[in-house]
Protein backbone atom coordinates (compact mmCIF):
# COMPACT_ATOMS: atom_id res chain seq x y z
CA UNK A 1 0.00 0.00 0.00
CA UNK A 2 1.27 3.49 -0.80
CA UNK A 3 1.37 5.63 2.34
CA UNK A 4 1.29 8.87 0.35
CA UNK A 5 -1.52 8.08 -2.10
CA UNK A 6 -3.29 5.54 0.15
CA UNK A 7 -4.40 2.82 -2.24
CA UNK A 8 -4.00 -0.88 -2.98
CA UNK A 9 -4.27 -2.29 -6.50
CA UNK A 10 -4.08 -5.88 -7.76
CA UNK A 11 -1.92 -7.48 -10.43
CA UNK A 12 -1.78 -6.66 -14.15
CA UNK A 13 -3.12 -3.12 -13.77
CA UNK A 14 -2.92 -0.63 -16.64
CA UNK A 15 -2.89 2.88 -15.19
CA UNK A 16 -2.39 5.86 -17.53
CA UNK A 17 -0.39 8.95 -16.59
CA UNK A 18 -2.31 11.76 -14.87
CA UNK A 19 -4.44 9.39 -12.77
CA UNK A 20 -5.05 10.03 -9.07
CA UNK A 21 -5.58 6.87 -7.00
CA UNK A 22 -6.47 7.19 -3.33
CA UNK A 23 -7.33 10.89 -3.22
CA UNK A 24 -7.42 11.70 0.47
CA UNK A 25 -9.91 13.91 2.29
CA UNK A 26 -10.25 14.96 5.95
CA UNK A 27 -11.32 12.08 8.14
CA UNK A 28 -10.64 9.29 5.64
CA UNK A 29 -10.22 5.89 7.24
CA UNK A 30 -9.41 3.25 4.61
CA UNK A 31 -7.38 3.01 1.41
CA UNK A 32 -8.88 2.73 -2.04
CA UNK A 33 -8.84 -0.95 -2.97
CA UNK A 34 -8.92 -2.15 -6.61
CA UNK A 35 -8.77 -5.79 -7.76
CA UNK A 36 -6.76 -7.46 -10.51
CA UNK A 37 -6.60 -6.55 -14.22
CA UNK A 38 -7.81 -2.96 -13.88
CA UNK A 39 -7.64 -0.45 -16.74
CA UNK A 40 -7.76 3.20 -15.60
CA UNK A 41 -7.50 5.99 -18.17
CA UNK A 42 -5.90 9.42 -17.86
CA UNK A 43 -7.58 12.23 -15.96
CA UNK A 44 -9.50 9.92 -13.62
CA UNK A 45 -9.64 10.55 -9.87
CA UNK A 46 -10.59 7.76 -7.44
CA UNK A 47 -10.98 8.59 -3.75
CA UNK A 48 -9.99 6.57 -0.71
CA UNK A 49 -12.43 4.33 1.20
CA UNK A 50 -13.87 2.76 -1.96
CA UNK A 51 -13.65 -0.92 -2.95
CA UNK A 52 -13.59 -1.99 -6.61
CA UNK A 53 -13.54 -5.57 -7.88
CA UNK A 54 -11.54 -7.40 -10.52
CA UNK A 55 -11.34 -6.38 -14.20
CA UNK A 56 -12.58 -2.86 -13.57
CA UNK A 57 -12.25 -0.54 -16.54
CA UNK A 58 -12.80 3.21 -16.70
CA UNK A 59 -12.52 5.87 -19.39
CA UNK A 60 -10.88 9.28 -19.24
CA UNK A 61 -11.80 11.88 -16.58
CA UNK A 62 -13.92 9.61 -14.41
CA UNK A 63 -14.56 10.77 -10.84
CA UNK A 64 -15.33 8.14 -8.18
CA UNK A 65 -15.68 9.56 -4.68
CA UNK A 66 -15.39 7.84 -1.30
CA UNK A 67 -17.33 4.87 0.13
CA UNK A 68 -18.30 3.47 -3.27
CA UNK A 69 -18.50 -0.32 -3.72
CA UNK A 70 -18.17 -1.69 -7.26
CA UNK A 71 -18.26 -5.40 -8.17
CA UNK A 72 -16.29 -7.41 -10.72
CA UNK A 73 -16.14 -6.73 -14.46
CA UNK A 74 -17.63 -3.25 -14.36
CA UNK A 75 -17.02 -0.51 -16.93
CA UNK A 76 -17.41 3.22 -16.27
CA UNK A 77 -16.94 5.29 -19.43
CA UNK A 78 -15.56 8.78 -19.98
CA UNK A 79 -16.50 11.77 -17.80
CA UNK A 80 -18.83 9.91 -15.46
CA UNK A 81 -19.30 11.15 -11.89
CA UNK A 82 -20.00 8.67 -9.09
CA UNK A 83 -20.66 10.52 -5.85
CA UNK A 84 -19.79 8.79 -2.61
CA UNK A 85 -21.73 6.18 -0.66
CA UNK A 86 -23.24 4.16 -3.48
CA UNK A 87 -23.21 0.48 -4.39
CA UNK A 88 -22.79 -1.14 -7.81
CA UNK A 89 -23.00 -4.88 -8.49
CA UNK A 90 -21.14 -7.14 -10.92
CA UNK A 91 -21.07 -6.86 -14.69
CA UNK A 92 -22.38 -3.27 -14.86
CA UNK A 93 -21.65 -1.07 -17.89
CA UNK A 94 -22.06 2.70 -17.43
CA UNK A 95 -21.69 4.76 -20.59
CA UNK A 96 -20.21 8.28 -20.89
CA UNK A 97 -21.44 11.40 -19.04
CA UNK A 98 -23.55 9.55 -16.44
CA UNK A 99 -24.18 11.09 -13.00
CA UNK A 100 -24.80 8.84 -9.99
CA UNK A 101 -25.52 10.56 -6.65
CA UNK A 102 -24.93 9.16 -3.19
CA UNK A 103 -27.20 6.39 -1.82
CA UNK A 104 -27.89 5.02 -5.32
CA UNK A 105 -27.92 1.22 -5.60
CA UNK A 106 -27.23 -0.60 -8.89
CA UNK A 107 -27.72 -4.38 -9.17
CA UNK A 108 -25.89 -6.94 -11.30
CA UNK A 109 -25.67 -7.02 -15.11
CA UNK A 110 -27.09 -3.51 -15.58
CA UNK A 111 -26.58 -1.24 -18.60
CA UNK A 112 -26.85 2.56 -18.22
CA UNK A 113 -26.89 4.63 -21.42
CA UNK A 114 -24.91 7.84 -22.01
CA UNK A 115 -25.99 11.12 -20.51
CA UNK A 116 -28.28 9.54 -17.92
CA UNK A 117 -28.73 11.36 -14.61
CA UNK A 118 -29.90 9.93 -11.31
CA UNK A 119 -31.29 12.16 -8.54
CA UNK A 120 -31.44 11.65 -4.76
CA UNK A 121 -33.35 14.67 -3.40
CA UNK A 122 -36.94 15.47 -4.36
CA UNK A 123 -36.85 18.99 -2.94
CA UNK A 124 -33.19 20.08 -2.95
CA UNK A 125 -32.30 22.85 -0.52
CA UNK A 126 -35.94 23.06 0.66
CA UNK A 127 -35.98 20.45 3.43
CA UNK A 128 -33.56 18.67 5.69
CA UNK A 129 -34.81 15.16 4.89
CA UNK A 130 -32.12 12.54 4.15
CA UNK A 131 -31.32 11.93 0.50
CA UNK A 132 -32.58 8.75 -1.16
CA UNK A 133 -31.06 7.60 -4.42
CA UNK A 134 -32.78 5.27 -6.89
CA UNK A 135 -32.53 1.47 -6.76
CA UNK A 136 -31.86 -0.33 -10.04
CA UNK A 137 -32.38 -4.08 -9.86
CA UNK A 138 -30.54 -6.81 -11.82
CA UNK A 139 -30.55 -6.96 -15.64
CA UNK A 140 -32.10 -3.52 -16.14
CA UNK A 141 -31.25 -1.69 -19.38
CA UNK A 142 -31.53 2.12 -19.39
CA UNK A 143 -31.36 4.10 -22.63
CA UNK A 144 -29.45 7.32 -23.15
CA UNK A 145 -30.48 10.68 -21.74
CA UNK A 146 -32.80 9.25 -19.07
CA UNK A 147 -33.55 11.02 -15.78
CA UNK A 148 -34.23 8.73 -12.80
CA UNK A 149 -35.85 10.55 -9.88
CA UNK A 150 -35.13 10.15 -6.14
CA UNK A 151 -36.24 6.99 -4.37
CA UNK A 152 -37.48 5.30 -7.55
CA UNK A 153 -37.04 1.52 -7.94
CA UNK A 154 -36.66 0.04 -11.43
CA UNK A 155 -37.52 -3.64 -11.24
CA UNK A 156 -35.45 -6.56 -12.46
CA UNK A 157 -35.18 -7.08 -16.23
CA UNK A 158 -36.98 -3.86 -17.16
CA UNK A 159 -36.02 -1.66 -20.13
CA UNK A 160 -36.20 2.15 -20.02
CA UNK A 161 -36.49 4.05 -23.31
CA UNK A 162 -34.11 6.87 -24.20
CA UNK A 163 -35.00 10.35 -22.98
CA UNK A 164 -37.52 9.15 -20.39
CA UNK A 165 -38.16 10.74 -17.01
CA UNK A 166 -38.74 7.95 -14.48
CA UNK A 167 -40.56 9.52 -11.54
CA UNK A 168 -42.40 6.43 -10.26
CA UNK A 169 -41.44 2.82 -9.60
CA UNK A 170 -41.23 0.49 -12.60
CA UNK A 171 -42.23 -3.13 -11.85
CA UNK A 172 -40.03 -6.01 -13.00
CA UNK A 173 -40.18 -7.16 -16.63
CA UNK A 174 -41.65 -3.95 -18.04
CA UNK A 175 -40.87 -1.54 -20.88
CA UNK A 176 -41.08 2.07 -19.70
CA UNK A 177 -40.75 5.24 -21.75
CA UNK A 178 -42.00 8.80 -22.01
CA UNK A 179 -42.11 12.01 -19.97
CA UNK A 180 -43.16 11.03 -17.41
CA UNK A 181 -42.47 7.36 -18.11
CA UNK A 182 -45.36 4.93 -18.36
CA UNK A 183 -44.75 1.19 -18.30
CA UNK A 184 -46.06 -1.54 -20.59
CA UNK A 185 -45.56 -5.29 -21.12
CA UNK A 186 -42.03 -6.13 -22.19
CA UNK A 187 -41.93 -7.41 -25.81
CA UNK A 188 -40.90 -11.04 -26.07
CA UNK A 189 -37.83 -10.33 -28.20
CA UNK A 190 -36.18 -8.23 -25.46
CA UNK A 191 -37.52 -10.08 -22.43
CA UNK A 192 -34.61 -12.40 -21.65
CA UNK A 193 -32.22 -10.13 -19.75
CA UNK A 194 -28.98 -8.41 -20.70
CA UNK A 195 -26.56 -10.56 -22.66
CA UNK A 196 -23.33 -11.43 -20.81
CA UNK A 197 -21.36 -11.57 -24.07
CA UNK A 198 -22.13 -7.86 -24.56
CA UNK A 199 -21.65 -6.68 -20.97
CA UNK A 200 -18.71 -8.68 -19.66
CA UNK A 201 -15.82 -8.71 -22.17
CA UNK A 202 -13.14 -6.05 -21.65
CA UNK A 203 -13.07 -4.87 -25.25
CA UNK A 204 -12.44 -1.41 -26.64
CA UNK A 205 -12.94 0.14 -30.09
CA UNK A 206 -9.24 1.00 -30.11
CA UNK A 207 -7.97 -2.22 -28.53
CA UNK A 208 -8.56 -5.95 -28.42
CA UNK A 209 -11.88 -7.03 -29.89
CA UNK A 210 -11.88 -10.56 -28.50
CA UNK A 211 -12.18 -11.45 -24.81
CA UNK A 212 -13.58 -14.76 -23.63
CA UNK A 213 -12.11 -14.59 -20.13
CA UNK A 214 -15.57 -14.02 -18.62
CA UNK A 215 -16.87 -17.42 -19.72
CA UNK A 216 -17.34 -19.81 -16.83
CA UNK A 217 -17.26 -17.08 -14.19
CA UNK A 218 -20.13 -16.70 -11.77
CA UNK A 219 -21.15 -13.09 -11.19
Amino acid sequence: MSEEAYFEIGSNAQVDPDVTLGYRYPGDFAPLRIGDDAVIRSGSILYTSSVIGNRFQCGHQVLIRAEVTIGDRCVVHHKCTLEGRLRIGNGVKIMAHVYLPSTTTIGNMVFIGPGTSFMNDKYPMRRAAPVEGPTIEDHVSIGGGVTVCPGVTIGRNSVIGAGSVVNKDVPPDRLAYGVPARHYPLPEEISHGNLPELLLPQTDLWGAQSDDTWRGEEL
